[in-house]
């Protein structure tokens, strides 16, 4: 699954590839727990990319991410998937 968020960088700093996003909950779905964040300017929107794989087993899964500062502390809204897998009919 291909998912995307476009957000905001509200605050006064420039994101780099220092700045991270982290799995704060939830269900990885098959992606790496920690990544960089996608360079954005402050004020600029940009659009956050993750690739999952959707659980095999039938159920109701969640992974809910945060973005963290280069010192480690969260900042802004966290972001999730929320899916429904179906077993077979």
């Amino acid at each position: 699954m291909d998912k995307q968020w476009l957000v905001q960088n509200s605050g006064t700093c420039n994101w780099t590839s220092i700045y991270r996003l982290k799995l704060v909950s939830g269900d990885p779905m098959g992606t790496q727990t920690e990544q960089a964040l996608y360079p954005a300017k402050a004020g600029s929107q940009v659009t956050i990319r993750i690739l999952f794989t959707a659980p095999v087993e039938a159920g109701h899964y969640t992974s809910s991410w945060q973005a963290f500062t280069s010192q480690g502390e969260a900042f802004g809204d966290p972001i999730f998937i929320d899916i429904n897998v179906v077993g077979p009919p």
